[in-house]
């Protein structure tokens, strides 16, 4: 019971980002030069961070739950399966990302024909 709310959590990841990929692939095209800018200056910090010439507490935080010994609840697998699928989309951006926009594009060219 418990691995079918951890595939609708991780289901539920990959549909909402199905959903909006459109809508923030727009967004994104719209303010390219000032996400970029941005992107950037982001990646320069992280960067300093990273060599220690400078400190950013928040990237220095970690945090944990104590899940006890006793077994899990279903809410706790489907958590579980949200924190599963946001962790693994950078490792499956590339594959998702074009999956989604062949269906963007199959989706929309079917609306113009």
């Amino acid at each position: 019971m418990a691995s079918a709310f951890f595939v609708l959590g991780l289901s539920t990841v990959f549909i909402f980002l199905g959903f909006t990929a459109s809508l923030f692939g727009q967004l994104f095209l719209a303010n390219q030069i000032l996400l970029g800018q941005i992107a950037g200056a982001v990646i320069i910090v992280f960067g300093l961070h990273f060599l220690g010439l400078i400190t950013l507490p928040i990237l220095n935080r970690e945090a944990r739950l104590e899940a006890g010994d006793q077994g899990g609840s279903a809410f706790g697998a489907y958590s579980l399966g949200l924190a599963f699928a946001f962790g693994w989309t950078p490792c499956i951006g590339p594959i998702l990302g074009a999956i989604l926009t062949l269906a963007a594009d199959t989706a929309w060219a079917s609306v113009w024909r």
